[in-house]
């Protein structure tokens, strides 16, 4: 009987040791709260509303290492909780990820604000859920704090219900209230930008425009109509700060008000700018650098300054109303790319009348040679082309700006129509060549055409070459309008013949000795002679 007992006894012990055993080996490998942590690199960070930033945290698993064993390698999940116009994340192979033991991971941490935030200090909490791998337990780490200090320009700030957000409202109540206050303050600006309107703009419009009266009253009218709603706009904005508005109702409302500054600017900036322009070619044009008629500069300044205000007021207005610029301007570009290669000839042509009405190597009644061509006289400089008249038929002639610039000029009328014409007679070889230099010089000087008041050089000849049955003498001489360069030659010839005539000079034509070789039959027949 008692060795039945024993076993029996033996069997309750060990059942009992497991009952109290097991459990505590479970509790042994089970997570704890202090297997894992967080450290942040930063206790606090800065940020302006609409912006975002960064800060650096180590997650490490403080469990010992054991080699080809997962028991102390842990799950580890990352939770945050910070303020609603926050967003708060890391990258996704950093939200869940697991640490062996002794393991320990840095982790990025971006912090993304909304514009319309409201400014004050915030608390970012980071918590740690940390499982064992077989998924059996869990525990969630005690948070660690991060402070966030949010800052924004649209927050009322220490302009809050003060008299134009400068001054402490002394007022008695209820004058002394966020409301009553801003009303004062826009009541107070608006009579300052008024007086500001009376005194500054006539000041300014003097500086400006000198003694251009015309451009003065342009100048004047168009300040006035614009500066007073500036001027409401700001008192208004400034209203709204001094009574305290949220950000989201300022925003907006500052977004587009601003959107109406740009425009009035690009207005006024085109006004002056025109004004600049006009000022400008006009004293080009006293200097004689470019005539009345030829003032096509003024379109092309024209366009050039409408296309940049364009551009830089549209990307103002994008920015101010948040759009990125940066994906933007790179859309921009590569569609510009595929505009360029399939309009190449137009743009060509373009920026070659670009070229022509800037550097100006001819303007309208210039008579010029392009390439091999004849020679046009100027009849209009445009953006794309040129137009010429045919100088010989009085044919109209366009040619594309790209074909004028690419193409060899020759301005024979640039400085002015005098121009330089030459004469070339032959003389005999028996003849007096000085008395012939001498009778060339003096029709030329007896010809009205011809210039004779050294103003340029006067006439003179030159023995130019000895030809087979003549001497030729080239008479040089300036004429003062190059139109009648070819009715002056024609007619200094005629003068000359008949002096040559009269004097004894001869103007040979062309001779040749022929000398004949007679030849005996019998040296004919055998190719043979002297």
């Amino acid at each position: 009987m008692r060795s039945v007992k024993a076993p029996v006894i033996l069997l309750i012990i060990v059942a009992f040791s497991a009952l109290v055993i097991i459990p505590g080996i479970e509790s042994a490998s089970g997570v704890s709260d202090t297997d894992v942590g967080v450290v942040s690199y930063v206790d606090k960070v800065k940020i302006n509303a609409g912006n975002s930033d960064s800060f650096k945290i180590e997650v490490v698993n403080y469990l010992g290492f054991i080699e080809n064993d997962i028991t102390n390698s842990r799950m580890v999940s990352i939770a945050f909780t910070s303020p609603n116009e926050t967003t708060v994340s890391v990258a996704k192979n950093d939200g869940d990820f697991v640490l062996a033991g002794q393991e320990h991971r840095s982790i990025i941490v971006n912090v993304d604000i909304d514009r319309y935030a409201t400014a004050g200090k915030y608390t970012i909490n980071i918590a740690l859920t940390v499982r064992d791998l077989n998924g059996d337990s869990e525990t969630t780490t005690s948070p660690i704090e991060v402070q966030l200090v949010i800052m924004s320009a649209l927050s009322s700030g220490e302009t809050y219900n003060k008299i134009m957000g400068l001054f402490a409202n002394p007022l008695p109540e209820p004058f002394n209230g966020p409301l009553a206050t801003a009303i004062i303050s826009f009541l107070l600006w608006m009579v300052i930008g008024i007086v500001a309107m009376l005194i500054l703009i006539p000041v300014l419009t003097r500086i400006i425009t000198k003694n251009n009266e015309e451009s003065r009253k342009k100048i004047k009218k168009g300040l006035r109509a614009l500066f007073p709603l500036a001027v409401l706009l700001f008192a208004f904005d400034n209203g709204l700060r001094v009574y305290g508005a949220p950000e989201d109702v300022i925003g907006p409302i500052e977004a587009w008000f601003n959107v109406i500054y740009i425009v009035v600017g690009a207005v006024i900036a085109w006004r002056l700018y025109i004004i600049f322009i006009q000022y400008m070619l006009s004293r080009i044009e006293k200097n004689n650098r470019i005539d009345q008629k030829d003032m096509d500069l003024e379109p092309l300044f024209r366009l050039l300054g409408k296309l940049v205000l364009w551009v830089l007021s549209v990307a103002l207005i994008m920015s101010v109303l948040g759009f990125d610029l940066t994906a933007i301007i790179t859309s921009a570009g590569i569609i510009s790319l595929g505009i360029t290669f399939g309009a190449q000839s137009i743009l060509s042509q373009f920026f070659s009348g670009m070229v022509l009405l800037t550097t100006r190597p001819f303007k309208s009644g210039d008579l010029i040679r392009v390439g091999d061509s004849g020679i046009y006289r100027v009849k209009t400089v445009n953006i794309m082309n040129t137009i010429f008249e045919n100088w010989d038929n009085e044919e109209t002639v366009t040619m594309p700006n790209n074909a004028v610039s690419s193409s060899t000029i020759v301005n024979l009328t640039g400085d002015g129509l005098i121009y330089k014409i030459q004469v070339v007679m032959n003389i005999d070889y028996e003849n007096d060549v000085d008395l012939a230099k001498s009778l060339m010089v003096k029709a030329a000087m007896e010809h009205p055409s011809v210039i004779t008041n050294k103003s340029v050089d006067l006439p003179y000849t030159r023995l130019t070459a000895f030809r087979d049955s003549s001497i030729e003498l080239r008479l040089t001489s300036y004429v003062y309008d190059f139109n009648d360069n070819g009715r002056v030659g024609g007619e200094l010839r005629e003068v000359i013949f008949k002096l040559f005539k009269e004097n004894g000079i001869s103007i040979p034509f062309p001779q040749a000795d022929v000398h004949i070789d007679y030849a005996s039959k019998e040296e004919a027949k055998n190719g043979h002679g002297d």
